[in-house]
């Protein structure tokens, strides 16, 4: 199993590149980004979740990036990993208060059990493959943030799953 860890504010404006450290050694980024200054400028007039999107970057791997959309009344997110079919992300059960989503492009499946005490599972044919959770420091105003990844884990780049798993805390519905 790879673990990796990051601590990122709860400040949603903020824009800071954070490191992503596994075994004591940073081994990449994760970043908001927006692609210009006007669409930055009119997240801050909304909730700041709109034109955002979570790029990762990790050594050894193709980068990704996550980003969420709203097209005819319905909501979804995209992620892209370099080289890969674009995954697309969707809601299941968007009427329970923590709603899973269900992670797949053309090649393979998967889904992500929410929970936002504890642990959110990724799970590839009823298996558990990965898990993130992230830890609130209230006094501190920082997230700790930790994704374990199963070795057999069809999304082996850990780039991917933090930039879903970031957007999926951070952006949500």
């Amino acid at each position: 199993m790879k673990s990796y860890h990051y601590q990122v504010t709860t400040d949603l404006q903020d824009t800071q590149c954070v490191q992503l450290i596994r075994d004591n050694e940073v081994v990449g980024q994760m970043q908001r980004v927006y692609s210009n200054a006007l669409k930055k400028f009119i997240d801050s007039t909304l909730d700041k979740k709109y034109f955002v999107r979570i790029e990762s970057k990790v050594t050894g791997f193709e980068d990704a990036y996550c980003r969420k959309i709203q097209r005819k009344g319905k909501v979804y997110y995209e992620a892209v990993e370099q080289g890969k079919p674009i995954y697309r992300i969707a809601y299941i059960g968007w009427k329970s208060l923590i709603p899973d989503l269900a992670i797949s492009n053309k090649e393979v499946q998967m889904i992500l059990s929410m929970e936002r005490e504890d642990w959110s599972v990724y799970r590839y044919e009823e298996k558990e493959v990965a898990r993130w959770r992230a830890t609130l420091d209230e006094e501190k105003q920082l997230f700790s943030v930790e994704l374990q990844i199963e070795d057999d884990c069809p999304f082996d780049n850990p780039a991917l799953l933090v930039s879903i798993s970031h957007a999926s805390l951070f952006i949500g519905a």
